[in-house]
């Protein structure tokens, strides 16, 4: 049950995760920035957050998103599990077993996928009817291939990562809602005074 937590928050970190008119004849470079300018700019978010990592588990829950870093979801599969973080914090909390990792996030969670993608080149870029594709490229990076799927107001619908090793990581935003009162309050989870807690399971050898 801790591996499957410290699973769960590894592949979470590179979450955290969250209209417009078209742009024609956009560099790669170019769309690239306006999506990052595009995510920079969301306050309050809210929708359905799907994601696989390289082992082959999936997972799928509703999220609430609040500038900057924090994140609230509870998951539909695997059900019973909460992740919630207010950036410096990360807790995942499963139910069924009643047990609570809490993982301290050095530096603090901000910045997200439009962060994530700093210091890659941009080297081709698909523009269609539904929106845009970014294809990215850095091999100094953990994730030397990334691809990013907008629609016509640069917003996140995919994102897929890859490493040099093969393996891939893919995350998918629908039924979005940019906006909304989303109170600060809820990031800052209260783990139940009966829960088992683990603290910062990634640091566990």
């Amino acid at each position: 049950m801790i591996r499957r937590i410290r699973m769960l928050a590894g592949v979470s970190l590179a979450l955290v995760m969250i209209a417009g008119s078209y742009a024609y004849g956009l560099t790669g470079d170019e769309a690239l920035g306006r999506f990052k300018k595009r995510m920079h700019s969301i306050g309050t978010m809210s929708g359905v957050i799907s994601w696989s990592d390289p082992t082959g588990m999936t997972y799928s829950g509703n999220f609430r998103y609040r500038a900057p870093g924090m994140i609230y979801v509870t998951f539909n599969t695997p059900s019973g599990k909460i992740l919630v973080s207010n950036g410096k914090k990360l807790w995942i909390h499963d139910k069924g077993s009643n047990i609570c990792g809490v993982q301290d996030l050095a530096g603090g969670g901000s910045g997200g996928i439009a962060s994530l993608v700093n210091g890659y080149a941009a080297i081709v870029t698909t523009q269609g009817s539904s929106g845009y594709t970014i294809r990215l490229k850095n091999r100094e990076k953990t994730y030397t291939d990334i691809i990013l799927m907008l629609d016509g107001s640069f917003m996140l619908k995919k994102a897929v990562l890859k490493t040099a090793e093969g393996s891939t990581t893919t995350y998918t935003l629908s039924n979005v809602r940019v906006g909304g009162n989303i109170v600060t309050g809820i990031f800052d989870y209260q783990v139940p005074t009966n829960a088992q807690v683990v603290n910062n399971p990634l640091n566990i050898r």
